[in-house]
Order: structure tokens, then sequence, then C-alpha cells
């Protein structure tokens, strides 16, 4: 008979997980972290996975971004924001949207995300694979949605 793995090694009861409806906004860039992104999701769906992509910040619970802030997306963001029901969580995802990467604050660019509000999880890279964004939210969560990584 086949045993599921229902302890960690200490004999805790593994923390029983809500599931995490992400929204995503390519914010602008060149949507490198939005091409993971999409690879990713298809995973999710695939495994059957608690961690899903909505279609609309009505459903989620968390806003991802990727991509430089624009001064044309922002209030897109604002809007979406706003529309996200009860706790929200931000997580900025890819060099961009963390702290603006290539793109020099302008006339046109704001900078990143993360260095403009207040994210729970900031995840540089340029972009980061599948599976390092899969790891930082998987990790985030275990940790507690309150604590910023």
């Amino acid at each position: 008979m086949a045993y599921l793995n229902l302890f960690w090694p200490e004999g805790a009861v593994l923390p029983r997980m809500v599931p995490l409806d992400i929204f995503h906004m390519e914010t602008g860039g060149c949507a490198g972290c939005a091409i993971e992104l999409r690879s990713l999701s298809r995973v999710l769906v695939e495994g059957h996975s608690d961690i899903r992509f909505v279609s609309t910040p009505r459903q989620a619970g968390l806003l991802l971004v990727t991509g430089s802030l624009t001064v044309d997306m922002a209030p897109v963001v604002e809007l979406a924001w706003q529309a996200m029901p009860g706790t929200r969580l931000l997580a900025a995802v890819g060099d961009c949207a963390v702290d603006g990467g290539i793109f020099a604050p302008g006339y046109a660019v704001l900078g990143g995300v993360g260095g403009r509000a207040r994210a729970s999880l900031l995840l540089p890279g340029c972009p980061p694979s599948p599976a390092e964004v899969l790891d930082a939210l998987v990790r985030w969560r275990t940790q507690g949605e309150g604590e910023a990584t």
C-alpha cells in the first residue's frame, strides 16, 4: 500500500492552503516574464493545482505585475487593484516590475511597481523561469502570506 507524505519531517501536519487566484498584468517591457508566466499557467492547469490564473481582477486575490510601470498603465493597474475583492495582495515578478530593470524612469516610465507600492512578493530575474516563479509562490504561501520576501 502506498502512503502519502502528509507530514513534515518534524511530524507536523502540512498546512492546508486555500486556492490562490492570480490576475496577471503586463505593464510595459519586453514581455519575457509574461511568456514565462504563460508557460507556468499551462503547467498549473494540467496539474490541477490550487494556484491558478484568472481572467479578471474581480476573481483574484493576488495581482501579479510584470514589466516596468508606464505612465499609461498606472491608472489601469489602480483600477484592477480596486476591482479585486476582499484581501488584496501584490506580487512584482521580474527585474522591471521590481525596480524598473533596464527601463529608467522618465517621461513615459515610472520605474518598478515594487518601489511604488508595498508588494507581498518580489521576485527579481530577467526573466525568472516558470520553476522559479512557482517555487517563490509556494515558498511565500508556506511562510505566510503576510510576510514580504
